[in-house]
């Protein structure tokens, strides 16, 4: 057991660091567009390293109790109707455990919030999308309401897969960390879905090739030291989109943090004021 915990805590290591070394790499080598690097210095790197492990190591804990999350929308009575509901998408490799803290923050703000669950591996996109479209139209049926797509990396390009598929009535989409253009890191993944995420992958072209997106708000949640989505003029979102920057934080940690939740609700209330004035 002792052997299995170092054996444990020095992949976290080791993950970390070569993740840290290719964020800088990519910062200091490739021209970015809009999304302007922090400088490096010790006292960031050291940050970015160990805010890197850190939330690394609590998707992983928190991967376990997502484990018994239903797939099914597990609305709750009680929420102010007038706000849309919420569907939350995780990303590569990950489960609605990832969720937890930001879907608490979410519910207390009066949103009812469902999580869409899916398998990485050992499953089609076309099957994910299927998914996804069943869970939409039991949202809609639960409460009466379009629901707002909300979606962590791979999550955010899914939302934009599926609306253009099912040509799907939602209140709009956020994404988090979405390689809107791909990501080089992709490459080491094992699966037909993380390849399809590699800058020249099928899913990432076949977005790339749809129109702008029109009469429906848009917008992509930017961190400037996400490590995951490389280079970072990857995370740019498509013509129509709006792109906000959150604070310098690593790809997963963004989902713990109190700065990008209290963004997150501001452009909730910026959908959910627009809804009204048509």
């Amino acid at each position: 057991m002792t052997l299995l915990f170092f054996a444990v805590a020095l992949a976290f290591l080791v993950i970390s660091c070569c993740a840290g070394v290719l964020y800088w790499y990519e910062s200091l080598n490739s021209p970015e567009e809009c999304i302007p690097a922090p400088r490096p210095g010790i006292f960031f790197c050291l940050f970015h390293y160990g805010a890197t492990l850190a939330s690394y190591a609590l998707c992983i804990a928190l991967a376990v109790p997502g484990l018994f999350l239903r797939r099914k929308p597990a609305l709750k009575t009680g929420f102010a109707a007038a706000l849309p509901p919420l569907i939350l998408i995780h990303g590569l490799y990950n489960n609605a455990g990832c969720w937890l803290y930001m879907a608490r923050i979410l519910s207390k703000a009066g949103y009812n919030v469902s999580t869409y669950v899916y398998s990485s591996i050992f499953v089609s996109l076309d099957g994910i999308l299927r998914g996804l479209d069943e869970h939409v139209a039991t949202v809609q049926r639960l409460t009466g309401q379009k629901p707002v797509l909300i979606g962590h990396s791979l999550g955010g390009l899914l939302s934009r897969k599926w609306l253009a598929e099912y040509n799907g009535s939602i209140c709009g989409i956020i994404t988090l960390g979405t390689p809107h253009r791909g990501s080089k890191m992709a490459v080491f993944g094992l699966d037909a879905l993380a390849r399809s995420i590699r800058t020249d992958g099928s899913l990432v072209a076949s977005l790339q090739s749809l129109a702008p997106v029109s009469n429906l708000p848009c917008t992509s949640l930017v961190s400037p030291g996400d490590g995951v989505v490389l280079p970072h003029s990857c995370l740019i979102p498509p013509q129509g989109w709006k792109m906000r920057l959150t604070p310098p934080l690593p790809h997963f940690a963004m989902l713990f943090s109190p700065r990008t939740a209290a963004i997150l609700l501001e452009e909730l209330r910026a959908i959910h004021a627009g809804a009204d004035a048509i």
